[in-house]
């Protein structure tokens, strides 16, 4: 497989012919080997219960031509853990995540903006989806997310869900509740492991600034 990307829009890939049938486990060699490049406006997310943030997509100037994005845990998804491109995958998802918060995971938080997405593209059977294209297209996984224009989105989940930007959260450390220093904290001080990391990183728990901390 060739991950040097192809550029292309959301109506492009919208346009494409679907397959006639999708196998369950094994991609369709060589449009689902294949990874792209879009310019889109954002539309919206969840935090979905596999733990992949499902991130909705349109062609700019047409809001109504939509697609669905989606964003592993590469931490816990297990088809994601063993991959080469996992890193890829944990980074575009904390640049997510930095760009517009972390989404809600009981229903669709509102965003705007634009963004470049890089992913491997992927039919998902049509059942209703939240955006999702009339071919059931998708980037899946996104191995590259840079916001172009647009701010974070407020912050919608609870506490007890364990979000990094809930009151006395340190935000650098937006999956995790962990307070801002005093004291500064090492990992043998809590519990998280292998949880986001954003720049500045107070208590430093991201040692080889991968973006993930604590990562044994």
């Amino acid at each position: 497989m060739n991950f040097t990307p192809d550029q292309s829009s959301v109506a492009q890939l919208r346009s494409l012919a679907a397959p006639a049938s999708l196998p369950q486990s094994s991609r369709i060699a060589p449009i689902e080997l294949t990874v792209f490049t879009i310019t889109a406006q954002v539309v919206e997310m969840k935090l979905e219960e596999d733990h992949d943030i499902h991130l909705v997509i349109a062609e700019p100037g047409d809001p109504i031509a939509t697609m669905i994005t989606e964003f592993p845990d590469a931490d816990t998804c297990s088809g994601a853990v063993a991959s080469a491109h996992a890193q890829e995958m944990r980074a575009a998802r904390a640049a997510l995540i930095a760009a517009f918060g972390q989404p809600a995971s009981s229903h669709f938080t509102s965003v705007s903006g634009s963004a470049s997405v890089t992913g491997v593209v992927f039919f998902d059977v049509l059942h209703g989806q939240t955006g999702v294209a009339p071919n059931g297209i998708e980037l899946h996984p996104v191995i590259g997310f840079t916001r172009l224009s647009g701010g974070a989105a407020p912050n919608t989940q609870s506490s007890s869900q364990g979000t990094g930007t809930s009151a006395g959260c340190d935000p650098a450390y937006p999956t995790v509740c962990i307070p801002p220093p005093p004291p500064d904290l090492d990992c043998k001080d809590i519990t998280f492991r292998r949880f986001t990391v954003l720049p500045p990183d107070p208590h430093r728990f991201d040692g080889d600034h991968d973006g993930v901390g604590c990562e044994s």
